[in-house]
């Protein structure tokens, strides 16, 4: 019984190791995202940057250029490309006192949240993928400007925390102060958003483009064109938001503009 006892010692932590590996495959615990929040707390606390598989991380989401509206949901998808087969993340948002705000929601059995959704991450299955796409509410209130962190982490594949390359990437969005309420003209889009000098209509409908006025937030118009060609000219405007509304011969779309 007491050589039994001994060999249990010997074995518990092999075993402990192991537990920790996959179940950082299937994800980490909460806290590393790199967040002042998390203490700045990465991937590279437990996995070491020994090899470089030159990863580059993005954040595309539907939220407005003009910024977020307090509880609407939206969605946003994480990318990474990288030279290498297997990637992981983990992701929270917070405002300026570096406090977890809004929540996540999973769409898919690639990604899952953790701590009542303040974070979300990659599943086992979801290492495999080179994006994640998933869903992020906004705080009810009002928060002032929101950061996304990311810690992500290219691997070998080796099931172990050594040979990969962990980064980590964060994204400013501001909040939607203006009270712009955008209504959509289905298969009508322009770009890009904000824009520098020149903007695009892309139309996937019948209707055409009858007129384009553009307003500032005092709601003063300052351009209009009647039947206008595009790309649309706009290097006379100020660096700001406007209100950009498209009028066809059946419907109207007014969106958030940022011009640089």
């Amino acid at each position: 019984m007491k050589n039994k006892y001994k060999l249990l010692i010997l074995i518990s932590p092999v075993l402990a190791g192991l537990i920790m590996i996959w179940s950082y495959t299937s994800g980490p615990p909460a806290g590393y995202t790199g967040s002042p929040g998390d203490g700045g707390n990465t991937c590279t606390q437990c996995h070491s940057p020994s090899q470089n598989y030159n990863p580059v991380v993005s954040l595309t989401s539907n939220i407005p250029a003009q910024g977020y509206t307090p509880a609407q949901v939206y969605e946003l998808t994480l990318s990474v490309s990288s030279n290498s087969s297997k990637h992981g993340f983990q992701m929270t948002a917070e405002n300026n006192q570096n406090q977890k705000t809004g929540s996540f929601q999973s769409l898919d059995a690639y990604t899952q949240t953790l701590s009542n959704n303040q974070y979300i991450e990659h599943t086992s299955s979801g290492t495999t993928q080179t994006s994640w796409t998933f869903r992020w509410q906004a705080p009810s209130t009002s928060q002032g400007p929101v950061t996304f962190y990311a810690a992500v982490n290219a691997t070998n594949a080796n099931n172990s925390t050594s040979g990969d390359t962990p980064v980590t990437y964060q994204l400013t969005i501001q909040e939607n102060t203006t009270n712009i309420q955008e209504t959509t003209i289905p298969g009508i889009n322009f770009y890009p958003n904000p824009v520098a000098n020149h903007l695009f209509i892309k139309n996937n409908t019948d209707q055409t483009v009858q007129s384009i006025r553009i307003l500032d937030t005092s709601g003063k118009m300052v351009m209009e064109k009647e039947k206008p060609s595009f790309p649309l000219n706009l290097s006379g405007l100020q660096s700001g938001t406007y209100i950009l509304i498209i009028h066809t011969g059946q419907n109207q779309g007014i969106y958030g503009l940022l011009k640089k």
